[in-house]
C-alpha cells in the first residue's frame, strides 16, 4: 500500500502518534485474513485504549477517504471490515 498519503497537507497538525499508529494497523490488516478480522479488531481496541488515542470525526472521515481512494479492491474490502467493527 502507497503510504504517501501521511503526507497531504490535510493531515499535518495529526499527532505523530496517531499516524503510526495508522500506518501500523494498515500493515497489519493487509496481512490479516477477513476470518481473523474479529481478532484484529480487540488488538486494535485494546491498543487505542492503551494509547489513549481518540480521533475526532473530522480525523476519522478524512483518513478513512484518503485510505480508501489509494487501496486494491482486496484491501478496500479488509479496511471496510475493520471500519464496520471500529463503528461499532
Amino acid at each position: 500500500m502507497n503510504r504517501d498519503w501521511l503526507n497531504r497537507p490535510e493531515l499535518k497538525d495529526l499527532d505523530p502518534v496517531k499516524k503510526k499508529f495508522l500506518t501500523e494497523l494498515m500493515e497489519e490488516s493487509e496481512k490479516t485474513p477477513e476470518s481473523k478480522m474479529p481478532a484484529l479488531y480487540m488488538k486494535t481496541i485494546t491498543k487505542m485504549n492503551a494509547l489513549r488515542l481518540k480521533f475526532t470525526a473530522q480525523e476519522s472521515s478524512l483518513i478513512s477517504e484518503i485510505l480508501e481512494s489509494q487501496m486494491s479492491a482486496q484491501d478496500l474490502n479488509r479496511f471496510h471490515a475493520v471500519k464496520k467493527m471500529l463503528l461499532k
